[in-house]
């Protein structure tokens, strides 16, 4: 009992401690302080947020739970829950050896699955002689756990295999796990049960890394890994591959960089469209690490053929160097899209907001106050950025926004992992804006041939186990919740740089209405003109874009009621060459 009083006693000394004016939620959850939180996301329960930690270096010491465990879990929301767990192992991996528990990690992630089968989180994890997958429910009760042996023993020439990476396919209930084994990448795809698929090792250039994976969005069936490679022994590059999902054969392998930098890719987010910077594709983020040098973001976007589109190195007000380590993208209430990169710098956890174009959005007052955010707190030591995400329902959560997940050592001996939750606009007075974005060239871009190398074959081992152990011991509940901080998503209704316009600008009729409405709206001469309907949170209802030819008076009718929305008010907005205009559409009984 005394342990767990002083556990939780840390926890709220460290919330009230803190300076930051950005609110958070503070979870103290291992010790000693080599617990590490990997990764965390906004759940699709609603709202909800998930994060999985490990420890590296585990003893096992059956009578002390803070430092037997392999890794936990923690879950707020509709599928809320603390769990933590041991990863047990057969010398051999003979069946009906004696099992031992895994000493040693090398890292854990976990990804939300579509929920079939009641399948809800899908986790990969590795240690020295093997990674493993196991599926869990919205409790935590393990559903599946398998291990796949290496072919061999790590040599000790190379880094110990890396922590793996997971994501769902496009078939609901498989799943693609990567990761590295001496100087390969691996790739295993599997079923909800743990049964391999199919699996093969890459090799690309002196030695090659995955740092992050997703299911191809423009090829279905295909994946994507983004990483780094070593091309020359003194030069990394920055890689990008295509692989068939079916047969895990290479379709298309690409490096961006320049000679005497080293670049890396850290993440991958799908860019959808976007007339005004080149369309669709992905965006990436890393760093250039240049020699002698400390290393700067780096976030690009190509095209989902591996053209460059743009390309830049942001310079924040701070001066602040460091690695982007995740990026996320929002659907605005003006129907464009928006990034916010993480970056794990020395300034704590840094979130940089752009535009669809990489630069720093928007450019006009008020939200040109709100283009950076360092969320930090009272620590000699910054806080190690993991995964950034947002809730995108804000009907159901008045707290919709960014979460950021992150690591800090704030305490000497302890370490303590926790979730930050903003509003999209931040708070006013934080941190100064981000005012300039440095232009690079594109570097390099060459195209090779990864060679698939299948030395040794994965094995399914069926003598392992991933137990869950004592629900709720190894974690301890923040002592304080998501908070209030300011302006939700830029509300249409309270816009200010949007007033009613003129009827003959943009009109509407009848208003209210019970069943259709027609906007009435004019238009110049080849221009593109977007009707969209948003409610009163901004949350986007109903949108169209049309191409006009020839000037004139034009009329685009909305079915209310084909929408099936409740009765209340709505936001019209018109943008035609620019120019924004709206009106209030009222519907009632």
């Amino acid at each position: 009992m005394k342990q767990t009083l002083l556990a939780i006693t840390f926890a709220c000394l460290f919330t009230f401690s803190s300076k930051s004016q950005f609110n958070y939620s503070s979870i103290w959850v291992a010790y000693p302080p080599g617990y590490e939180l990997t990764s965390g996301f906004a759940t699709k329960q609603k709202p909800g947020y998930f994060w999985i930690g490990y420890m590296p270096t585990v003893q096992n010491i059956q009578t002390t739970w803070y430092i037997n465990k392999n890794f936990s879990i923690l879950g707020a929301g509709p599928s809320s829950m603390s769990v933590s767990y041991k990863v047990f192992d057969a010398s051999a991996c003979i069946p009906g050896a004696p099992l031992s528990q895994v000493l040693t990690g090398n890292g854990v992630s976990a990804i939300e699955t579509n929920g079939a089968n009641g399948f809800r989180y899908a986790i990969a994890g590795s240690y020295d002689k093997a990674c493993y997958f196991t599926a869990i429910d919205t409790a935590g009760n393990v559903l599946a756990a398998v291990s796949y042996p290496f072919p061999y023993l790590p040599t000790g020439l190379y880094p110990a295999p890396s922590k793996p990476l997971i994501v769902e396919s496009d078939t609901p209930g498989e799943f693609y796990i990567c990761g590295c084994f001496e100087s390969k990448i691996y790739v295993l795809k599997v079923n909800s049960a743990g049964a391999i698929l199919w699996s093969s090792f890459y090799a690309l250039g002196l030695g090659v890394d995955a740092k992050d994976i997703m299911a191809d969005p423009y090829m279905p069936g295909h994946f994507i890994v983004v990483g780094q490679t070593t091309t020359l022994l003194l030069d990394k590059q920055g890689v990008f591959m295509r692989l068939n999902g079916m047969t895990g054969n290479v379709i298309m392998t690409k490096t961006f960089g320049d000679y005497g930098i080293q670049e890396e890719f850290g993440t991958v987010v799908e860019a959808h469209a976007a007339t005004t910077s080149g369309g669709a594709g992905f965006i990436l983020g890393g760093q250039r690490h240049f020699l002698n040098a400390s290393e700067k973001p780096w976030i690009l976007k190509i095209s989902p053929q591996g053209t460059i589109v743009w390309s830049y190195l942001p310079l924040t007000s701070a001066g602040t160097r460091g690695a982007v380590v995740d990026v996320t993208e929002r659907l605005n209430t003006f129907n464009n899209y928006e990034y916010y990169a993480l970056l794990d710098s020395d300034a704590g956890l840094h979130v940089l907001k752009l535009d669809y174009s990489g630069q720093p959005f928007p450019t006009s007052s008020p939200n040109a106050l709100h283009n950076e955010f360092i969320y930090n707190l009272s620590s000699s030591l910054p806080p190690k950025a993991a995964s950034i995400s947002y809730i995108d329902n804000a009907a159901s959560n008045s707290n919709a926004g960014i979460q950021v997940f992150g690591t800090s050592s704030h305490w000497p001996g302890f370490s303590s992992s926790y979730v930050v939750s903003a509003y999209f606009n931040g708070e006013i007075n934080c941190y100064p804006t981000l005012t300039t974005m440095q232009g690079m060239g594109q570097g390099s871009l060459v195209s090779y041939n990864a060679l698939v190398t299948r030395f040794g074959s994965f094995a399914a081992c069926t003598n392992f186990q991933v137990q869950s152990f004592i629900i709720g011991a190894g974690i301890n509940f923040p002592c304080s919740g998501f908070l209030s901080s300011g302006s939700n998503q830029r509300s249409i209704s309270a816009t200010s740089d949007l007033p009613e316009n003129k009827m003959e600008n943009f009109s509407v009729f009848p208003n209210p209405t019970q069943h259709k409405a027609t906007l009435n709206y004019s238009a110049s001469d080849n221009s593109k003109t977007t009707i969209a309907l948003y409610n009163l949170v901004g949350e986007l209802i109903w949108n169209k874009t049309l191409e006009i030819a020839t000037a004139g008076t034009f009329q685009e009718e909305i079915d209310f009621n084909a929408l099936n929305i409740q009765k209340g008010i709505y936001i019209a907005i018109c943008n035609s060459n620019g120019k924004n205009y709206k009106q209030k559409i009222v519907y009632t009984n």
